[in-house]
Order: C-alpha cells, then structure tokens, then sequence
C-alpha cells in the first residue's frame, strides 16, 4: 500500500480526530466515497448521452436532415457563364454585328441577346428578365427625355444631343 499526506486547515483535522476510527481510516473511506461518486455520475452521464445524446450531436443531426432535404428537391437550374478574357470582346464585337445585320436583312425577330447574361430579350423589354441589366442602349438627356440616335436635338428641352456633333461632320 502507497502512502498518500493530506493537508487540511485546523477543523477539519479537529473533525476526523473527534470519530472512532484512525486518521488513515477515515482518509481511505472519504477517497474511496468521492472516487465511487465520481465514476458514477460519469457513467450517468454517458447513459444520460445514450439515451438523449448531445447538444452537438442533435444539432448535427438535424442540419444533416435539412441539407437531405434541400438536396433532395429537385428543381431547375439555371447556369449563367460569363468569360473575360483575350476573345470575349472580339467574340461579343461579332455578335452585336451579326444581331445588326439580322435586323438589316428584315429577319424580323422580336428578341435580341441580352448583353450581360445571353439571354433572349423580347424587344419590348427594357430589362433583361434573367440578370436585370438594361436590355437596350437607350440613350436619355439631362432632362430626362428619351433621346434617339439620329436625333441633333432633344424634344424635351432643346438641348443639343451627344449625337449631334456626329450627324454635323
């Protein structure tokens, strides 16, 4: 047997000499006491796990729940890829002049390709109804008027359009 040396204020050492048995009696008991509690409310707590689990455990659970059912619906997905690099102006530049002469030929279409996203754009649109971006290149005076290219001057308040000094040379 190994040899253990407790320290202890005053009254408790005035508490243990005032029992029937030795010092090292007491000592043993009151070790042996506090060990047993503690392996005990251990093993309640495991089994207290077993049956309710933990807080980590409950929660992980339940996101696991959520994420099979928002994987689970299927719905339709829409991928829009836009690409910045060496070609994308030269191959935009060759759209717009294809679009330009579609309209020349009378091809007669009523949408056009969104500029931002590729998305076909019905020609009343102003927005794109995929990405939002403005559909046509409207242009507009100080004044808020609505200006058209061949246009010198705007309707609205008579102020010289952009345009002008390009339809003068």
């Amino acid at each position: 047997m190994s040899k253990i040396t407790f320290r202890a204020d005053d009254d408790l050492v005035r508490a243990v000499e005032s029992l029937d048995a030795s010092k090292s009696e007491v000592m043993r008991e009151a070790l042996r006491e506090y060990l047993d509690e503690r392996a005990g409310r251990s093993e309640r707590r495991s089994s207290d796990g077993d049956r309710g689990g933990s807080l980590d455990a409950l929660v992980a659970e339940r996101v696991d729940e959520l994420v099979a059912e928002c994987l689970g619906s299927t719905r339709g997905i829409n991928v829009n890829v836009s690409v910045d690099g060496e070609n994308a102006g030269l191959k935009r530049s060759n759209e717009r002049v294809d679009a330009v002469e579609s309209r020349e030929s009378g091809a007669g279409e009523s949408s056009r390709p969104c500029p931002q996203c590729g998305e076909s754009v019905e020609s009343d649109h102003v927005y794109c109804p995929n990405c939002g971006e403005k559909a046509g290149k409207r242009a507009f005076c100080e004044c808020s008027g609505e200006l058209r290219a061949e246009w010198a001057f705007c309707p609205e308040c008579g102020r010289r359009t952009a345009s002008a000094g390009i339809v003068d040379r």
